[in-house]
């Protein structure tokens, strides 16, 4: 049931942003990080669509997203994996409420998984520079939407070389290129992250052992280290993780745990019961569907698009409400309807091939 637009946390940065757009003004503060999302906004404002107009887009985005999960769930099981990971996908509700959100999570959600699908195809025989230029223009949309895009542009690099119908230094060449290229890019872009990074701070976090975006608990101790006192910033939270590698790579995995398992202590009992009772069976039949598929490139490229979001979490935090989790879950859908498919081979074949051939 239609519910209405809603507001999060960041709302006021897009929207206030949007506005400053509009009446050409500079954007301050986080506002630069999130430019592509908030000049959607800033359209949608413009051509007189407003809000509700911008998460008919974001719904229409995430169709788009669907149809992208569905093909590479086909590519590597099937139809009938297809379909399932389709399933599994429209009845996440932890994941589709943020498309009601006037927030960059659902659009850059929408992204990722599209230009996830995008890269692949750009690795067909013959190769084609216009898959090549779709597929990163894509990603840099997903890049202006929401900052960690940007950590997807080297993978999908490395993807890219690794496929190249090439020799050994060919692609040792195609990829130091593109490296090279996405140096030059995040030099035009770092300066636009300043502000959000001294918003997040992500030293200090390091500092305290903050696992969860604003809550104080499920903490993590860390040791002191006299160069807080003299240094603040990158440049200090580097010193000090060259200091204490062991408990920085704690602190990583406990982010990271966090991030996963998706349960929250101020939530209530049945809410952490409920996100339970979903991901574990989702996480266990995705296991299976990327071990039984681990010799498809397709899957090494999704994994490795899933780790460079959660290389985000791992550097700052595990956010508040698992929004960052829904960022990655549509290239989960897959993996876990390949490996039911597989489970449902084995113990009921005569179903299977029937659901199959339909």
């Amino acid at each position: 049931m239609w519910s209405g637009v809603k507001a999060g946390g960041d709302t006021g940065i897009y929207v206030d942003g949007a506005a400053a757009l509009l009446n050409g003004e500079r954007l301050t503060a986080r506002q630069p990080s999130y430019l592509g999302y908030i000049a959607v906004v800033a359209a949608f404002q413009a051509i007189g669509a407003g809000l509700t107009g911008l998460v008919i887009a974001q719904v229409a985005a995430a169709v788009a997203a669907a149809v992208a999960v569905y093909r590479i769930a086909v590519e590597l099981g099937g139809r009938l994996a297809g379909s399932l990971s389709v399933l599994w996908f429209a009845f996440d509700i932890n994941t589709n409420r943020w498309h009601a959100y006037i927030l960059s999570d659902s659009l850059f959600m929408s992204c990722l998984a599209v230009s996830a699908w995008l890269v692949h195809v750009a690795t067909a025989r013959p190769a084609r520079w216009s898959r090549y230029t779709l597929a990163s223009v894509v990603m840099v949309a997903a890049g202006l939407v929401r900052p960690e895009g940007w950590f997807v542009i080297p993978a999908a690099v490395l993807y890219w070389a690794f496929r190249a119908d090439a020799t050994a230094g060919r692609k040792m060449a195609v990829l130091g290129t593109g490296l090279v290229a996405c140096l030059g890019l995040y030099g035009i872009v770092a300066p636009r992250l300043g502000g959000n990074l001294q918003a997040v701070g992500p030293a200090e976090m390091l500092r305290s052992g903050q696992t969860i975006w604003e809550y104080d608990g499920w903490r993590v101790a860390m040791p002191d280290d006299p160069v807080w006192a003299s240094q603040t910033g990158s440049g200090a939270a580097v010193i000090y993780a060259l200091r204490h590698p062991i408990s920085t790579a704690k602190l990583m995995g406990a982010r990271l745990l966090v991030h996963g398992i998706h349960v929250r202590p101020y939530y209530s009992r049945a809410h952490n019961l409920v996100i339970a009772a979903w991901l574990l069976p989702l996480y266990a039949a995705a296991m299976a569907g990327a071990w039984a598929l681990r010799r498809s490139p397709l899957v090494w490229w999704c994994a490795l698009a899933v780790v460079t979001q959660s290389l985000v979490v791992a550097l700052t935090h595990a956010d508040w409400d698992g929004r960052y989790l829904a960022h990655v879950m549509p290239l989960v859908y897959p993996f876990a309807a390949c490996g039911l498919v597989a489970l449902l081979q084995r113990a009921m074949p005569a179903v299977h091939d029937r659901l199959a051939a339909a």
